[in-house]
């Protein structure tokens, strides 16, 4: 039974070589985790040969929908405040959530709920990428202190000449974005 165990054990580490490199820091600990608890549930054995199917190509998660440089969404700024204050302002890490892969922060903890009430009331349209890179047909990170909020929805641009352009022809900017959206994400 030792023995089983070892070789079990033994899988269930060349399982998590095989994936989890191909995978980013993030969804790399989430495969982790859920693999932990897997374990603690059904067994190492039962683990093992589920996870025996997967691939480095079948581990992979889809594209991510958020723009989330090194994990943090919209470069660590409280999208409630873009709507409360009118302005950009830097979360702490003391108010911060897991949502859609991203690490999400806020300047309070009132934010914070506001936002987990209602995530997509305050999420910058497009996953926070540049909505007029999008429009045009290529992805861009946006840049949290160029921002406009239309219709209800904020939309992060990537830099002034973007926003410029966005201001002047946003209806079919937004529209051209809409209709790439989220496809452009698997090019």
């Amino acid at each position: 039974m030792t023995s089983r165990l070892a070789m079990l054990s033994q899988e269930y580490r060349q399982i998590l070589k095989t994936c989890v490199p191909h995978m980013g820091g993030l969804a790399s600990r989430r495969l982790g985790a859920a693999l932990r608890s897997m374990v603690a549930v059904l067994g190492l054995g039962s683990v093992v040969a589920m996870a025996a199917t997967l691939t480095p190509e079948t581990a992979r998660a889809d594209p991510t929908l958020v723009s989330a440089p090194r994990g943090v969404a919209v470069g660590g700024h409280d999208v409630v405040a873009f709507f409360q204050d009118g302005t950009a302002v830097l979360g702490q890490q003391t108010h911060a959530i897991l949502w859609h892969g991203a690490v999400w922060r806020f300047a309070s903890s009132q934010n914070q709920e506001r936002f987990e009430l209602n995530p997509r009331a305050y999420a910058p349209r497009f996953g926070g990428y540049c909505a007029y890179a999008l429009s045009k047909g290529y992805l861009a990170p946006g840049d949290p202190t160029l921002w406009v909020i239309a219709d209800g929805r904020l939309y992060l641009l990537n830099n002034p000449s973007a926003l410029a352009a966005w201001e002047a022809e946003r209806q079919a900017l937004i529209s051209a974005a809409e209709g790439r959206w989220p496809k452009i994400l698997r090019k």
